[in-house]
């Protein structure tokens, strides 16, 4: 996967490199083996080249090795490993360590909020003992479920409950610490590195669409997504942690460039990777009622319009998810 860090990077490519270059910078990386861990060890892997090692850890919850995509082998560390090892650093924290929203049901709710705030617990260490200049923590559209007292999910709001009330401690912390956060509330992801095919509307289109399969789309509503491409929003991230535009704390939600209904979304899915002879299966709609997981758009166009930052657009990050995927089946067979 190529990457443009200096298109990415803009006017501040070189004071970004010269951070991140520093002798005392050190990457760290939780949840290596998400979604959007693995994207973001290949891309420091792309950025660092024969330094990464030097410079860049990855936790997880278990110790573990990850191939990268450019040959890379990476040692992942159980999380508890985190503590104490970075005192020495200038440290930036990409914190994506949390038991997602499908692990909801297969523990109880004491058991799942039990688990997440004892990741929590070792990560706001990490804040109080080391030098840590600026944390990205991944945080979710599901907070409004929560925050809304949402019907959408029961799930969705015990995730979106945790979610929030991590955002508030992290907050809290990085205030009193003098640390710069950035929480993106992510709705809809596309680009590679995905690893729960089925979870996601797009990712699951392009699988069936990928397998000559005829797309089945259960709902008997509307429903309404915008995607934004994984990549984009780490670099603008990273592009964030550098720039004294904003404030030490910074939260916005995730939003592409175009809004699509699914079924739309099947449709153009299967013109662009040239299928034709597929059907698009689904229900008749019922009802006004419209599935519309959609954040606020004008922060996030704001931070992307002030940089002039390159956003991918909705086609190429439908066939960057396409080619992941075919890549992927690929190295399973």
């Amino acid at each position: 996967m190529p990457f443009n860090f200096e298109k990415a990077f803009g006017a501040d490519y070189r004071f970004i490199l010269d951070c991140l270059f520093s002798k005392q910078s050190h990457i760290a990386v939780t949840g290596a083996s998400g979604w959007l861990g693995r994207a973001t060890l290949e891309l420091f892997s792309a950025l660092y080249g024969d330094e990464f090692n030097g410079r860049v850890s990855a936790y997880g919850s278990r110790e573990q090795q990850i191939i990268l995509d450019d040959g890379r082998t990476v040692s992942v560390r159980p999380l508890k490993e985190i503590i104490h090892r970075h005192t020495q650093h200038d440290l930036y924290l990409f914190h994506f360590a949390f038991l997602t929203k499908d692990k909801v049901g297969g523990y109880t709710d004491d058991e799942y909020i039990r688990l997440n705030k004892d990741i929590q617990n070792l990560v706001i260490q990490v804040l109080k003992q080391s030098q840590v200049k600026a944390v990205l923590l991944s945080s979710s559209g599901a907070v409004y479920d929560y925050l809304n007292d949402s019907n959408r999910d029961k799930s969705a709001n015990l995730y979106g409950r945790l979610k929030y009330e991590d955002e508030l401690l992290f907050e809290e912390i990085c205030n009193k610490y003098d640390i710069k956060l950035l929480i993106p509330r992510i709705f809809n992801l596309s680009g590679p590195y995905i690893n729960k095919l089925s979870a996601y509307a797009l990712s699951s289109i392009v699988t069936n669409v990928v397998a000559g399969e005829n797309v089945v789309i259960r709902a008997n509503k509307l429903v309404f997504r915008s995607y934004i491409y994984i990549l984009d929003l780490l670099l603008l991230c990273i592009r964030m942690m550098f720039s004294e535009r904003f404030e030490k704390i910074v939260r916005f939600d995730t939003v592409g460039d175009e809004t699509v209904e699914v079924g739309e979304l099947a449709v153009k899915v299967c013109k662009l990777l040239d299928v034709a002879d597929l059907t698009i299966e689904r229900p008749n709609i019922i009802g006004d009622e419209a599935d519309s997981y959609l954040g606020n758009e004008h922060p996030i166009k704001d931070i992307i319009n002030g940089f002039g930052f390159p956003v991918t657009s909705q086609d190429r990050q439908i066939l960057e998810t396409a080619e992941y995927i075919r890549n992927l089946n690929k190295d399973n067979a």
